[in-house]
């Protein structure tokens, strides 16, 4: 069974990345009552900031300076890298370092390449330290739909919108309230945040999980050992992440994904996504708005909206037909609150 800790846990490391003062200061920051801190920005000579529904504030150092100097970024680098950056230099090549507790921090520097590819990144300029939360029952309404409407699907959003926080809960009940095997490619292990091979971020008992893995190569993994009836990835972003997706559908598996779109007509504008489309791999496109509510769009085929109603919201029917396995289940369900304004982040 996972080990689920929770949010004063799932923090408690964090200021022991900074050195004093700045240690304190965080810590203060994160057991303020209050908004939520969903991230902290450290630039080279600026003011740090903390990130709170996508707003920077200042953060504040009481005795300390009012600006990051680079030897603070390389402090909480080489802190990040367990003093040894060496051993992360894969994962700084990608711009990020996985943190305990499924935290990420954000990475720029200078940079030597090799060809298209980063070699080695030195001289910090930028980090961005993203925090992991969990928003248990956030995925409700989606599984609902899910139940009426079994086929795979796709969720759309800018970054930071909460995407990766609605995926790790439809995995998780998928997984225990529907009791469905679940294959997760953790690839940044955000979603499952597993320590010693135990995530630390609730998931589900009946998800196996695959962390640092490439989403091409861990998708075609867990077909071949695992049997799934569903694969989740986070992220898809590149051709081998796409064509990875159009084999495993013949599988019979169903999926779970996010994409960077603002829509499903951004999604057909962007030509990596095209050979997705094409095969008709998933049933169901889900965009989260700004507002923190969900519209679902059976791809070419109608409109489902479930939006912030009242007690006895409006149901809007699906139109259409469908070539796939919700062809069947074309019906209603129900609309309602997904999320709080605030409540999660990405």
């Amino acid at each position: 069974m996972s080990q689920v800790i929770n949010m004063d846990e799932q923090q408690v490391h964090i200021p022991e990345l900074f050195p004093e003062p700045w240690q304190s200061a965080v810590r203060a920051l994160l057991t303020q009552q209050g908004e939520r801190v969903e991230e902290l920005r450290f630039r080279a000579a600026r003011p740090p900031v903390w990130v709170s529904e996508r707003r920077e504030r200042p953060l504040r150092c009481r005795g300390g300076p009012d600006r990051a100097e680079p030897a603070l970024l390389e402090e909480i680098v080489q802190r990040a890298a367990g003093r040894s950056v060496y051993a992360v230099q894969e994962q700084l090549r990608a711009g990020y370092l996985s943190l305990r507790g499924g935290h990420r921090l954000g990475v720029c520097g200078s940079v030597t390449a090799e060809g298209r590819s980063i070699k080695t990144m030195r001289s910090f300029q930028s980090l961005n330290l993203r925090l992991a939360r969990e928003r248990l029952g956030c995925g409700e309404a989606v599984c609902a739909w899910l139940r009426r409407n079994p086929g795979s699907l796709l969720l759309l959003g800018p970054p930071g919108i909460g995407k990766t926080t609605l995926l790790r809960d439809c995995v998780r009940q998928l997984s225990d309230g529907e009791e469905q095997r679940v294959g997760l490619v953790d690839e940044r292990g955000e979603l499952a945040a597993c320590w010693n091979g135990v995530p630390q971020l609730n998931v589900g008992t009946k998800t196996d999980v695959l962390t640092g893995c490439p989403k091409a190569v861990g998708m075609e993994l867990l077909l071949r050992t695992m049997s799934p009836d569903w694969i989740a990835v986070d992220e898809i972003s590149g051709e081998a992440d796409a064509e990875a997706l159009v084999r495993a559908s013949y599988c019979g598996v169903r999926f779970l994904a996010t994409a960077h779109a603002d829509s499903p007509e951004d999604l057909r504008r962007r030509p990596v996504y095209r050979s997705l489309l094409a095969a008709a791999v998933f049933e169901t496109v889900a965009v989260l708005g700004e507002d923190r509510s969900i519209h679902c769009e059976r791809m070419n085929h109608g409109v489902f909206e479930m939006d912030c109603g009242g007690d006895d919201p409006a149901l809007l029917h699906m139109g259409g037909t469908s070539r796939g396995p919700a062809a069947a289940q074309n019906g209603r369900a129900a609309a309602g609150a997904l999320y709080g304004a605030g409540a999660y982040d990405g």
